[in-house]
């Protein structure tokens, strides 16, 4: 045996095991549904973050995702949200507010996801579905409880639903109670429409919505960043 061939048996007998790509335990590996994940179509994305929910690598996929997305140009439904998700995901961690993934795949397993869409359907926020959860025993916050909500399929809206009686229009809730977050976001040089996505009033409406609340913060006397 040479030298050489001794060296190159050492290193095929102790070489530690490949790690395998987690990718390849990916639900829509193969998926005869891949033109859905880069649909613009409202039921294509659906379908795809639908097949998302289940699979076992969501929350690597939707790390790897993240990585990949350009601060402005994003594309596809990639770690079971769509661009305007990881990019309100993005603004969530600018206010400190880190999702736990972990706990938000446990929120749409089997055992939960029932629990997570009944308080989707009878709770006005997220704090308050949040809040709930916490009194059975969870240890979630709001932001995690968000990304849960975008995986099942609900629209994870910061702006809460309106209570009865309560007769304001979109825009007035935006001004009496987002000013604050809205200021917050725009100081550290997130864009007009990307505030409006992040509160859950996506287009043009939201972005002009965001535009009249500082606007009006500027008026009041209180200084913005430029």
């Amino acid at each position: 045996m040479t030298i050489v061939n001794a060296d190159m048996r050492r290193s095929r007998s102790y070489a530690a095991p490949a790690t395998p790509d987690w990718k390849t335990r990916s639900v829509c590996r193969g998926s005869e549904m891949t033109d859905d994940f880069f649909s613009t179509v409202r039921s294509h994305k659906e379908r795809a973050r639908a097949l998302c929910v289940g699979c076992p690598v969501i929350v690597e996929c939707l790390n790897n995702q993240r990585q990949s997305d350009d601060v402005i140009y994003r594309w596809g439904v990639g770690g079971g949200l769509d661009p305007e998700q990881r990019r309100a995901l993005e603004l969530e961690e600018l206010l400190g507010n880190v999702p736990n993934l972990a706990m938000a795949k446990v929120l749409v397993s089997p055992r939960w996801l029932y629990r997570l869409r009944q308080l989707k359907a009878g709770c006005r926020s997220l704090e308050g579905i949040a809040a709930v959860l916490r009194k059975d025993g969870l240890l979630v916050d709001v932001v995690t409880v968000r990304v849960a909500v975008w995986w099942s399929g609900g629209q994870g809206s910061r702006m809460a639903r309106l209570g009865p009686g309560d007769r304001r229009s979109w825009r007035a809730q935006l001004r009496d109670d987002y000013a604050d977050v809205i200021v917050a976001l725009h100081e550290r040089g997130a864009r007009r429409a990307d505030i409006a996505a992040y509160l859950g009033i996506p287009g043009t409406n939201g972005a002009k919505g965001v535009s009249d609340v500082l606007k009006a913060v500027a008026a009041s006397g209180l200084e913005l960043a430029a």
